[in-house]
């Protein structure tokens, strides 16, 4: 009798541990989906739910600026390599807004952007004199760096400008360099300015200035021709040079012998396609001229004297192709020595040398880097699908990049 009253005692404990597991997992289960329900919502700021680094808020198409400017890493993460648009706006206190664009599916190594600009309307007359008496003139303060991918900037200004054309320019040993070319449109019956253009580099101060094209008796011409300075006084843009201290490639190896004696190679078109597609390359490194004293002995033979390796060719590529495939066999055709290593950590090839000139040559701050329409990349150049028209430099940097535009380093 008293072990059946123990067996039904021992009955009931089961019958009410059963019981309790199953409130427990239907809480649990009721409180997984109230939590769910409640981050799957979408908030102004792109908050989505699966997506992005933990803890990170995660980025929609159309973002605010904070108050500090600042995008982390960590919401960037959120839609890297996405085939989207991504935009951050602001506004100043005294009416004008600004929009950033970043296409998604070029960042592939998120980072920090400060994306805060402010601006100066007035007291710019030597800025406007400097650029051959330009009409208009707006100076912008930025507070990064270098970007993670090309952005596209819009800014509207609560004013009607007279010009019609313009630059973005950056100061530099006291002349104006240009970065980019301007678009402007002007609305006369809100009174409003749009001006949009890229943006290659978030550090410091910039100026954009306006000038009218085709109009006779105009002081100012500025019609964005990269070949040409158009009246301004100009020195090497700062964001027009080019290089690459990590370059590379989707091959594994990237050596070819030739002609190392330091003269401009000629490149050839090899690819052929019904759809044909060009882009042009240089190769230089001027800054060794410059710093000679602290070249590697022997290698004077290969710095030719006006620092030019390869003049800027015309190459014609097929579609998918990399800025590596483009410097490896640009430089098999011209004779010029290349080396390169694969590098899988970073799923990338890395750039040795190139004419026998290779990194810490000329310091421990040299070695080569390269740029895309006056863009230094953060990846290696093996990573970068060119596309029609792209402006490829590689240059030699005795300075970390500093010497030849790209101020991103930290």
């Amino acid at each position: 009798m008293k072990k059946k009253c123990m067996g039904f005692k021992r009955g009931r404990q089961k019958k009410g541990l059963r019981l309790w597991s199953a409130c427990t997992f239907l809480l649990t289960f009721l409180m997984i989906f109230m939590v769910g329900c409640g981050k799957g919502g979408s908030s102004e700021s792109g908050n989505a739910s699966g997506s992005g680094s933990a803890g990170a808020e995660a980025l929609s198409e159309m973002n605010h600026i904070p108050e500090d400017g600042i995008i982390t890493k960590e919401q960037f993460k959120t839609v890297a390599g996405q085939d989207m648009q991504v935009q951050f706006t602001g506004q100043t206190e005294d009416g004008i807004t600004y929009t950033w664009t970043y296409d998604a599916s070029k960042i592939q190594n998120p980072d920090d952007q400060n994306l805060k600009v402010d601006f100066v309307t007035d007291g710019l007359d030597d800025i406007k004199q400097k650029a051959n008496n330009a009409n208009d003139a707006l100076k912008m303060t930025m507070y990064g760096e270098g970007v993670i991918a090309v952005p596209t900037l819009k800014v509207v200004l609560p004013k009607a400008w007279e010009s019609d054309t313009g630059l973005l320019l950056k100061e530099q040993n006291g002349n104006l360099a240009k970065m980019s070319d301007v678009t402007i449109e002007t609305d006369a019956d809100a009174g409003t300015t749009t001006l949009t253009m890229t943006v290659s580099s978030l550090d410091g101060d910039v100026y954009l200035v306006g000038g009218i094209t085709g109009t006779k008796g105009s002081d100012t011409t500025v019609s964005g021709d990269a070949g040409s300075n158009n009246g301004l006084t100009t020195g090497q843009g700062s964001d027009e040079s080019s290089g690459d201290s990590e370059s590379s490639g989707d091959s594994s190896s990237g050596t070819s012998s030739g002609s190392s004696s330091g003269e401009s190679g000629d490149v050839k078109n090899s690819v052929t396609s019904d759809d044909t597609l060009t882009c042009t390359l240089s190769i230089e490194c001027s800054t060794i001229l410059n710093n000679l004293d602290k070249l590697t002995a022997g290698k004077e033979d290969f710095v030719p004297s006006n620092g030019q390796i390869l003049a800027p060719s015309t190459i014609t590529f097929s579609k998918g192709e990399s800025v590596f495939d483009i410097l490896q066999r640009s430089c098999k055709e011209a004779g010029i020595h290349m080396e390169s290593t694969n590098t899988p950590g970073y799923d990338t090839d890395y750039i040795e040398g190139i004419n026998q000139l290779y990194e810490f040559d000329c310091g421990e701050q040299s070695g080569w880097m390269y740029s895309v329409n006056g863009w230094f990349p953060n990846y290696g150049c093996s990573k970068y699908t060119v596309e029609d028209g792209d402006v490829i430099k590689f240059v030699y940097t005795c300075n970390l990049g500093k010497d030849v535009g790209d101020n991103s380093a930290k």
